[in-house]
């Protein structure tokens, strides 16, 4: 009996791993086909219609996952708040697209863990021992090197990209916060009903008419976003976190894939080594939290 419930085990591990990796690989490649609409549509209309089409595939999870029955909101003012922080988080994104590198712009996004653990004792209450903070600081210094002058990259690309996992984090701070009364399917379809609002306020700045190749791809990132985000609940349904969200640092070898086979881009060495001080710091992180847990 033993040796059956360990092999069950074993097999839901395997799967959150896979759903993950899966996640993982399904966000890249959105985000590269985000880059080549950032070359030619307005990031208030991207925000806008990928937005749209993302909401499609949550309507159809939901339906799946309880139905209008679980879109239960109670907090709406954490919901908006998120809402309009993960807005701002995509537009700035966006922003910073047009001109980084998608491995610049990834590396510096795995900041947000060592940010959120700067900032948990002040907005979550939560405990941060020395080690913890001190890994955190090493992994802002590898930003250093990415954040590097060197020409090849407009630096205030960079910047723009740094910016990123600040509110990032600030998001994933009222998300801890509201989780508490709201559940996961409210969550996913008010922030992207504010996402579609604020992209909606932003057309007059800009608007240019795709044709059917630009409709097929905002439809395509919206839909692989939506199946991404299926993913990444059946990734946390089936394997434990301590097991599964170390594989999503894989997106860096996933999105440094797809950038080069669509547009040729090579890492710069500054990039490589400053993303492996802050992936290290975002691992020993999460380690000392799962040791933590533990005890």
């Amino acid at each position: 009996m033993a040796g059956a419930e360990s092999v069950s085990g074993g097999q839901n591990q395997l799967r959150g791993i896979l759903f993950m990796l899966s996640s993982g690989a399904i966000f890249s490649f959105t985000d590269v086909l985000t880059k080549v609409l950032a070359g030619g549509y307005p990031p208030g209309q991207i925000l806008c219609l990928r937005t749209i089409f993302v909401l499609i595939s949550i309507a159809v999870m939901v339906r799946l996952r309880g139905g209008l029955a679980s879109v239960k909101i109670v907090n709406w003012r954490g919901q908006l708040l998120r809402g309009l922080l993960m807005a701002g988080t995509s537009l700035t994104f966006l922003l910073a697209l047009k001109d980084a590198p998608l491995a610049d712009l990834f590396a510096l996004l795995f900041l947000s863990p060592l940010i959120l653990t700067m900032l948990a004792p002040y907005f979550l209450g939560e405990r941060v021992g020395w080690r913890r903070r001190a890994a955190a600081i090493v992994g802002f210094c590898g930003t250093l090197l990415i954040l590097r002058p060197t020409g090849e990259v407009p630096f205030s690309a960079l910047l723009l990209g740094l910016a990123v996992p600040f509110i990032l984090s600030a998001s994933d701070i009222v998300t801890r916060r509201i989780t508490r009364t709201e559940t996961a399917n409210s969550v996913m379809l008010f922030t992207n009903f504010v996402m579609a609002g604020v992209g909606i306020c932003l057309l007059p700045l800009g608007w240019t008419t795709p044709d059917w190749y630009g409709i097929a791809v905002f439809a395509g990132v919206g839909a692989l976003q939506g199946v991404a985000q299926y993913f990444l609940f059946y990734a946390f349904k089936y394997g434990e976190a301590v097991v599964i969200t170390p594989f999503r640092y894989v997106m860096l070898i996933w999105v440094t894939l797809f950038a080069y086979l669509m547009f040729g881009e090579i890492p710069r060495v500054e990039t490589i080594a400053g993303a492996s001080i802050v992936v290290g710091a975002g691992l020993y992180i999460f380690h000392r939290e799962a040791r933590h847990g533990r005890s």
